[in-house]
């Protein structure tokens, strides 16, 4: 009775997180209905409702919501307590599905978890690039790296490092068409812009309490930081990029910053992950091993690895 409510508490949280019975049913090789009757026995067994279901999706109760968050705290230390077994008598094993930004995944994360995975070769790593959020119900990721926890309050997040951001643009287009000496001068420029969604568009620049908030406008706009910043040494524009990113650049002098009497908000890096992830070791082996590349990393304010 025990095995089959665990199974019906998996088959349940995935319900969830895939958004139908029937990609569920896909996903284990049962039918729809045999998903279904997991979901019921449940629901059966706490006498609530857990799921309510129109002609074209279902979303959770009231109640479900809640059983939903504690199952997947349970699943979590059942795989936690599993992998502590073997975690004296073998390495790290098992797979983990990663999502990460692209100029950070190239630049940083890729090497480091090539390094990891030498380490522990019992791991599966799987690792996807992109810029646009990722769906971390859908697509199954196990952790994700992002700049912002809006939508994602559901995860644990771990606040990695933090990285200063600069205003530049090349020599060419500064001589063209000027060198802007106060933020609200930005208006009359050509800043290069992210088209993502959820990218925000206002730049803000601090000097001591006052805050600039200067309406930028591009006629150029891209899903990549390394795009905008290669536009930007072509002379397309003004960018904001992250010290690191652009460090050689404006030492060679293809660059050139600008408004350096102002402050730019800094940039954070979080590490995200499922609470069903929590204490295993897989999730222990790589928090420590990132950690301690930050650490060693001697550019940690200014300079090293890219982000995105």
């Amino acid at each position: 009775m025990l095995l089959d409510r665990l199974t019906s508490i998996e088959i349940f949280v995935r319900a969830v997180e895939l958004g139908s019975f029937a990609a569920v049913a896909e996903e284990r090789g049962i039918s729809a209905q045999m998903v279904g009757k997991h979901v019921r026995g449940l629901e059966a067994s706490i006498g609530a409702k857990l799921l309510a279901k129109s002609t074209r999706f279902q979303s959770l109760t009231a109640v479900g919501d809640q059983y939903y968050r504690r199952c997947l705290v349970v699943l979590g230390e059942l795989k936690a307590a599993q992998e502590d077994i073997y975690r004296n008598m073998s390495e790290p094993s098992g797979s983990l599905k990663i999502a990460a930004g692209v100029n950070f995944g190239i630049k940083a994360l890729a090497p480091m978890l090539a390094q990891f995975q030498q380490q522990y070769p019992q791991l599966d790593i799987d690792l996807t690039l992109d810029n646009s959020p990722p769906d971390m119900k859908k697509e199954g990721y196990d952790i994700i790296f992002r700049e912002q926890l809006v939508g994602y309050e559901y995860l644990v997040a771990t606040k990695l490092r933090s990285y200063k951001m600069i205003a530049c643009a090349s020599p060419a287009y500064l001589q063209r068409f000027g060198t802007p000496t106060h933020p609200d001068e930005l208006e009359r420029h050509q800043c290069l812009l992210s088209n993502l969604p959820q990218a925000p568009h206002k730049w803000r620049f601090y000097d001591g309490q006052k805050v600039s908030t200067p309406k930028v406008s591009s006629q150029f706009t891209m899903n990549s930081g390394q795009a905008m910043m290669a536009a930007a040494l072509e002379g397309a524009g003004i960018t904001l990029q992250p010290m690191f990113q652009v460090s050689d650049a404006l030492s060679e002098g293809a660059l050139m910053p600008i408004l350096q009497d102002y402050t730019l908000p800094e940039v954070e890096l979080y590490m995200m992950y499922r609470p069903s992830l929590r204490n295993t070791a897989r999730l222990t082996a790589l928090q420590g091993f990132i950690r301690q590349a930050f650490a060693q990393d001697s550019l940690h304010n200014d300079g090293g690895r890219g982000f995105k």
